[in-house]
Parts: C-alpha cells; structure tokens; sequence
C-alpha cells in the first residue's frame, strides 16, 4: 500500500466515502462473491439499482472490481472504511463522518445498495444508489456536518497527520433536492481535493464523489456526472 496515499486514506475514514477509499486502497474485488449475494435479502433491489447505473462517462471507465451491490453496511467497500476509522484519529471526533452522516442511519445501513467506481484522466469518480422510503430519503439528505468540522486534523496510525477543510458549495439543484461540498487536504505537499454531491430523488438517495488535484474540472465533473447519473436512474427507475 503506497505510504503517499495515508493521509488521503484517514481523509476517506473520517469522510466515510467508502467507494473512494476502496479504490485507493487497492484491496482488489469488492465483491462478497457469488454465495453472499444470494444470501443477502436486499440482492435483487441492489441489483437493479446497479442496473441505473452509468458504465461510462466521458473517458471514465467503470472500474468492475471496485465496484459492488448488497446491503449497504454489508459492502465491502463500507466495512474497510470502518476498520480504517478505528486506525485514525480526529481532533474534533464529531467529524469522523463529516460528509455522509447519512452513511450511519440505520435506514441507510440496511437498505440495498450500489457503488460504481470509474478511472479516468485526473480523477477517481464514486456513485452511490441507495434505496429507501422517501421519509427517510429525506432524512439522509438533511444530515449535515456540525459547523466546526469546517476545518479538522486527522491522525492515522504511523503518526502522520493531516489537516482538511469543508465548505458547501453552491451548485444548481440536482433531482428534488441536493447539497454539494468539497474537502481539502495534501499528500506529500500537493492539493488533494474531494468534491461530493447528494441527491435525492423520490424514494432514492444518489452520492457522487470526485477525487483529484484540479478545482475547476472536479466541479465540473461532479455536476456533469450527477446530471448524467440521474438521467439514466430516472430511465431505469422511474422518478423513484
């Protein structure tokens, strides 16, 4: 495992954007296999949320092995988050999940779920379908960071630390309602960058992620990839 990507990771624990952090990670195929899909009870409405899935955008592949469907606290990608968040320590604690505090629902953690992860030239891009009620669609949605984790510092096992900072960001409504951010941190003294969007949609909850180093094509991947991921769910999924 590349020591560079340390700080990034403890960035990806404390955020809980899983998918991302997979891929970093390089922990090959985030599938369960074949017997743990059966046995899951949530198999056949994860897979059709894969099905809303786009397997292209742009010149962003869709990366298959870091990809998964299941029962969203069940996913491979989710559970090797929480294992690194065990590793890693924050000076405000309340900002362990600052991004996605929906990720720590209940509603969320049982529901069915798909994550589809694509490579592309300069950034890593993560896609989470999460189906739900619409009461608690909405929940997930109003689960914002506390105030103060607009800056935080992250330290992770061998001792290296890492400062971040979150702002909101003001972007076009994606879906009914959405709520867009972007965290900051280095690696090795260059910018990283993480911007990310949530979305609702009916009964369906969307999360886009972008990983990489330049501002202005990441906020503009992020929306572009959100308008085309909601495209293709309302084809497949109707309006949820």
């Amino acid at each position: 495992m590349d020591h560079r990507w340390r700080p990034l990771k403890a960035a990806a624990a404390s955020l809980g954007v899983a998918a991302v952090l997979g891929g970093l990670a390089g922990c090959g195929d985030a599938d369960g296999g074949a017997a743990a899909q059966e046995a899951d009870p949530n198999a056949e409405a994860a897979t059709r949320l894969n099905e809303a899935q786009m397997v292209q955008f742009g010149e962003a592949d869709l990366l298959a092995d870091q990809s998964e469907t299941g029962t969203y606290a069940q996913l491979a990608s989710v559970r090797r988050t929480e294992e690194l968040r065990e590793d890693t320590e924050l000076d405000k604690p309340q900002c362990m999940d600052a991004v996605n505090q929906w990720g720590r629902l209940p509603e969320v953690r049982e529901a069915p779920a798909s994550v589809a992860s694509f490579g592309g030239p300069g950034a890593t891009i993560t896609h989470t379908l999460i189906g739900l009620s619409e009461q608690a669609a909405v929940k997930a949605l109003d689960a914002a960071p506390p105030e103060e984790c607009a800056s935080y510092e992250a330290t992770v096992e061998n001792g290296l630390k890492a400062p971040y900072t979150l702002r909101d960001l003001d972007l076009a409504t994606v879906g009914e309602e959405s709520r867009a951010f972007v965290v900051e941190t280095e690696v090795q003294g260059e910018p990283v960058l993480l911007y990310g969007m949530v979305y609702r949609n009916g009964d369906y909850l969307g999360s886009t992620s972008v990983l990489g180093p330049d501002a202005d094509a990441l906020e503009d991947t992020l929306v572009e990839f959100s308008e085309a991921a909601l495209e293709r769910e309302e084809k497949v999924l109707g309006r949820g």
